[in-house]
């Protein structure tokens, strides 16, 4: 069965979406957040077993999800945010908020590889043409938003129609895979996405989720 949310995506690129993502100010912190743990990762490397017993770092290492008002002084139900992270790798889907009625399906990658696209401008967006595949479905290609955060890290973002069509393709284990220019610039694969989507679901409901997670 076609997940709806590559169905939504899909519909949006064929319309030549004109909405533009939202500024998350949250994540600039998140992706400083991300890149003291890779950093610190890499210093203590030597030492395997500090590491294996760093609660932190097996938290980061296996992926979780975090939760959040994706910009600063929202009304309550508005920039819900949920952001899956695993090593230097993040996806995010973002509920609407202000004037922008849809919802954001985001990829960041904290330390961007070769091949992933970064504007001229550090404070533009810029559209780009990637291949996004999620799960089983034929890859589709599509148009996309292409931004920096805190000036050090990198996301494509998609727009999405509506929270409920972001909502639905909520699995709870779902791979995703975006190619650049004949390059895969980004791999990640959640779980447990079924509980991470009933805590947006409160979010949206105006309930403060702030600081929670889903491991």
């Amino acid at each position: 069965m076609k997940r709806l949310l590559t169905a939504a995506l899909v519909l949006i690129a064929c319309a030549g979406a004109s909405a533009q993502p939202k500024a998350y100010d949250p994540m600039d912190d998140l992706v400083s957040t991300a890149k003291k743990e890779i950093n610190a990762k890499g210093a203590i490397e030597q030492s395997k077993s500090r590491v294996d017993k760093d609660p932190r770092r097996q938290k980061v290492e296996k992926g979780f999800w975090q939760f959040f008002q994706g910009k600063r002084d929202a009304r309550p139900g508005e920039f819900c945010t949920a952001v899956f992270w695993k090593a230097d790798r993040m996806i995010t889907v973002t509920g609407p908020g202000g004037a922008y009625r849809g919802a954001m399906l985001g990829f960041v990658a904290v330390e961007p590889g070769e091949g992933f696209p970064r504007p001229d401008d550090a404070k533009a967006i810029q559209k780009v043409q990637v291949t996004l595949k999620q799960g089983t479905d034929a890859p589709a290609r599509v148009t996309a938003f292409n931004r920096t955060i805190g000036g050090m890290s990198d996301e494509i973002a998609f727009a999405v129609p509506t929270i409920d069509a972001a909502l639905a393709g909520m699995e709870d284990k779902l791979a995703f895979t975006i190619d650049h220019e004949g390059k895969q610039i980004f791999s990640l694969a959640w779980h447990s996405g079924l509980a991470a989507r009933d805590v947006m679901k409160k979010c949206l409901k105006g309930e403060n989720v702030e600081g929670r997670e889903v491991p």
